[in-house]
């Protein structure tokens, strides 16, 4: 008897909650991702597997940052670039990343078009999400070699930023294909693509093909980081999240799908190069 209770109470010792600590909210993209795999996680991990909404990259880093037991967390890639959201590459165990392109939208009843947004002279107001400062630079950049003078309107989100135009309290948006998509089912269309090759599914030409900006061919990064973790558990969830990659999770293959995002695990790109795919991404948003 002594011996099963003492077996128990090590079993228990071992025992550890995983904190997912996302930036963002609870009804956002990022929880969702985490909501869907959530049971497999449990699986793998074996133990309690716990959400915690940061809402913002600011609080997220501090909460990331004083997290003693294992953590798991998504990081857009461009946060680095805010000294108060700064999560090292070089620092991180990786476990998969993300990319998607970011397209030019509008309201179907603001009247506006594809050569509205390129037009020299042009004095439209175009929303977008984090992070706030690298995108005021960007249209710095596409007005000097736009001849345009489009005015950024940070938003706190790229749904909030859809809700805005849908509002008509910004001409444009420039979002991520998650909230494009949601604006082109409920009153909005789409221009461009800042993926080099466009995006043909939807029949969005590349933003690069109408500007010389050459920052017009642009990405968002994301990378999922272990906090924490063991070698055992970093692999354990490296596998499936390399399995999920491959498509073998059914309902994040049909999210993945809708929201337009490409996710890389380890059986897609080693760590190194998962890592140069981000550096490569904070490079195009800082230069």
């Amino acid at each position: 008897m002594l011996t099963v209770i003492g077996c128990v109470l090590t079993t228990t010792a071992q025992a550890e909650t995983l904190k997912i600590i996302i930036p963002g909210g609870a009804d956002g993209s990022y929880s969702t991702r985490f909501q869907i795999l959530k049971s497999e996680i449990e699986d793998v991990w074996g133990d309690e597997v716990v959400l915690v909404w940061g809402n913002n990259c600011t609080r997220t880093t501090q909460l990331l940052n004083s997290e003693t037991g294992p953590a798991l967390t998504i990081w857009q890639a461009e946060y680095n670039l805010d000294k108060k959201c700064v999560l090292p590459l070089a620092d991180q165990k990786i476990i998969a990343v993300e990319t998607n392109g970011i397209r030019v939208c509008t309201s179907n009843s603001s009247g506006r078009t594809a050569e509205d947004f390129t037009r020299t002279g042009a004095t439209f107001t175009v929303g977008h999400s984090d992070p706030h400062a690298e995108y005021a630079k960007w249209f710095e950049g596409y007005n000097s070699a736009t001849g345009t003078n489009l005015k950024a309107i940070p938003y706190g989100s790229s749904g909030k930023a859809r809700k805005g135009v849908l509002a008509g309290d910004v001409d444009f948006v420039f979002i991520s294909p998650s909230n494009s998509n949601k604006l082109m089912k409920s009153g909005g269309k789409c221009f461009f693509s800042s993926l080099p090759q466009g995006e043909p599914k939807h029949n969005l030409p590349a933003l690069s093909s109408v500007t010389p900006y050459k920052k017009a061919a642009i990405n968002q990064g994301y990378f999922y980081a272990g906090f924490n973790l063991t070698n055992d558990q970093l692999t354990k969830l490296r596998t499936l999240y390399a399995s999920v990659a491959s498509g073998k999770n059914s309902e994040f293959t049909k999210f993945a799908g809708t929201k337009d995002i490409a996710m890389q695990g380890t059986d897609q790109l080693s760590e190194d190069e998962m890592v140069k795919l981000m550096t490569d991404t904070l490079k195009l948003w800082s230069n």
